[in-house]
C-alpha cells in the first residue's frame, strides 16, 4: 500500500513523541501530566438504528430495504504540553440488505449508499502552543458554513472525512479565520479519493448583533492533469441571521479554473427568508445552480452534504462533479412547528432546469415531511418521508433520467 505524506507524517510525529517521551529523561511531574492527560479524557459513543425503504419506479429493478446500526466508538485526550488526541473507529453493519451499494449488495434491487464495513472516521491531534489558534492533523470531519460546499455528508451512515491539516485563529475580535489542506477524501462509500490538494480559506465575521457574515476560497486540485479534470476554484460568501422577526440566509458562489480544470464559469445562488406565525415557522427559499452554458460546465458542489439541500429524495446529487447538465432552480416552501416534544416539518419543493425561466414542469416537484423526537438526554429519534414526482424526462446528471422516486426513514439515535 501507497502512503502518502501526510499520513507518513502523522505517524512519524506518533512515533516520535513515544520515542522522546520514552528516551529522554524528564521529571516525575510530566510523566504524572502525561498520565493524568490520559486519565482525564472521554469517551464518545454513537449508535444509529437505521431502517430505509427506496422505491425508483419504472427502473426494472425491485424496492429496496435496508435496516442497519452505525457504531462509532471513539476517546478523546486530556491536554499534555498543549496537546490532544481524538481517535474514532466506525462500523456499519447491515441486518437487511435488500439494495444495491457502490460495493455490489443485492443489485436486483433500487440503491441505498451503505456499504458496510468499518474503518478509522477521525484520528487527529489537536495542537494550541499557538495563542487562539488550534492546528489539527490528521483525518477529521470539516463542516464549512451550512455544509453547501463542504460537509460531512452525516445523514449517511458512512458519513465523509477528510485527511488534512487545519488551522483555526481567534485573534481578532468576532471573527474567526481558518485554513486548511486536504490530499484524501474518505467518501461515504468507505472508499478514498485522492487529491493533490484542496485549499480551504474561510474567514467569519460575527460582530454584528444577530448576524453571521463569511467569505472563503476553496481550490480544488485532483490528480487528473488533463483539461476536463474536475479542478476548480470556488469564491464566495454568505451572510445569515435575524433581522427583526425575519430570519435569513443568503449564498453567492462563482467558479472559474484552477491546476489543470477547464471551462469553469459557474455559479451558484441560494435564498432562505423564515418567520414565526403563531406557533408555525413558516419559510420560503430559491436555489440556483448553473449548468452546462456552451463550453461553460455545469457548477460543482464539491464535497457537499447535498442531500440537505434540493429535496429528501436525492434527484439531484450529481451538483456534487458539476454533472448537473441543465443545471437547477428549486423553489420551495416550508412550514415547522414544536408540539408536545415533537419536531414537524413540511418542505414543497418546485424543480425547474437553470436556463428555464417559465413554470411548465421541467424536472418536476417533492414533497417531504419529517417528524422527530428526542426521548431521553442521550436517544432520539425521526421518521422521515420524501416522495419526488417528475415531470419530464430531463437529465439530472445519472446515466438515467430523472423518475418517481418515493423513499422513507425510520431511525434511533444514541449519543454519548
Amino acid at each position: 500500500m501507497r502512503i502518502k505524506w501526510l499520513h507518513g507524517l502523522m505517524v512519524f510525529l506518533f512515533l516520535g513523541a513515544i520515542v522522546t517521551i520514552g528516551a529522554i529523561p524528564v521529571k516525575a511531574d510530566v510523566v504524572n501530566d502525561f498520565s493524568e492527560a490520559l486519565k482525564a479524557g472521554k469517551p464518545t459513543l454513537e449508535l444509529r438504528l437505521g431502517y430505509e425503504h427506496s422505491n425508483l419506479q419504472d427502473n426494472g429493478k425491485h424496492p429496496a430495504n435496508g435496516i442497519n446500526l452505525r457504531t462509532r466508538v471513539g476517546y478523546r485526550t486530556g491536554e499534555f504540553w498543549k496537546t490532544s488526541a481524538y481517535v474514532q473507529l466506525h462500523n456499519v453493519s447491515n441486518f437487511m440488505e435488500e439494495f444495491s451499494h457502490a460495493d455490489g449488495g443485492d443489485t436486483a434491487n433500487d440503491v441505498i449508499a451503505d456499504p458496510d464495513g468499518s474503518r478509522v472516521h477521525q484520528a487527529y491531534l489537536d495542537l494550541k502552543a499557538l495563542p487562539d489558534t488550534v492546528v489539527r492533523l490528521g483525518r477529521q470531519e470539516i463542516i464549512m458554513d451550512d455544509h453547501r460546499l463542504v460537509g460531512n455528508i452525516n445523514w449517511r451512515q458512512n458519513g465523509q472525512s477528510f485527511d488534512a491539516v487545519s488551522l483555526t485563529n481567534k485573534s481578532l475580535p468576532a471573527t474567526t479565520l481558518y485554513a486548511a489542506y486536504v490530499n484524501q477524501v474518505n467518501t461515504i462509500n468507505l472508499d478514498y479519493v485522492d487529491l493533490d490538494g484542496f485549499y480551504i480559506l474561510h474567514a467569519t465575521y460575527e460582530g454584528i448583533k444577530d448576524q453571521t457574515i463569511s467569505a472563503f476560497a476553496y481550490l480544488l486540485d485532483t490528480e487528473d492533469d488533463s483539461d476536463a479534470a474536475r479542478d476548480c476554484a470556488t469564491y464566495g460568501f454568505r451572510a445569515a441571521g435575524k433581522l427583526y422577526m425575519v430570519e435569513y440566509a443568503l449564498d453567492y458562489a462563482h467558479q472559474s479554473d484552477f491546476a489543470d480544470g477547464e471551462d469553469h464559469d459557474g455559479d451558484m445562488v441560494n435564498v432562505f427568508v423564515a418567520a414565526k406565525v403563531m406557533m408555525a415557522k413558516l419559510g420560503a427559499g430559491y436555489s440556483y445552480i448553473s449548468g452546462q452554458n456552451g463550453s461553460d460546465r455545469p457548477f460543482d458542489t464539491l464535497f457537499s452534504t447535498a442531500h440537505k439541500f434540493n429535496g429528501w429524495a436525492d434527484q439531484f446529487l450529481s451538483t456534487n462533479g458539476g454533472a448537473l447538465r441543465d443545471g437547477l432552480q428549486d423553489f420551495y416552501v416550508q412550514a415547522g412547528t414544536n408540539y408536545m416534544g415533537f419536531k414537524f416539518l413540511a418542505v414543497y419543493h418546485y424543480f425547474d432546469t437553470a436556463d428555464d425561466d417559465y413554470f411548465d414542469g421541467t424536472y418536476g416537484d417533492e414533497i417531504d415531511l419529517l417528524v422527530a423526537r428526542k426521548l431521553t438526554k442521550n436517544l432520539s429519534g425521526l421518521l422521515k418521508y420524501a416522495y419526488y414526482n417528475k415531470y419530464d424526462n430531463y437529465d439530472n446528471g445519472y446515466a438515467n433520467p430523472t423518475k418517481d422516486e418515493e423513499v422513507f426513514w425510520a431511525r434511533l439515535m444514541y449519543k454519548f
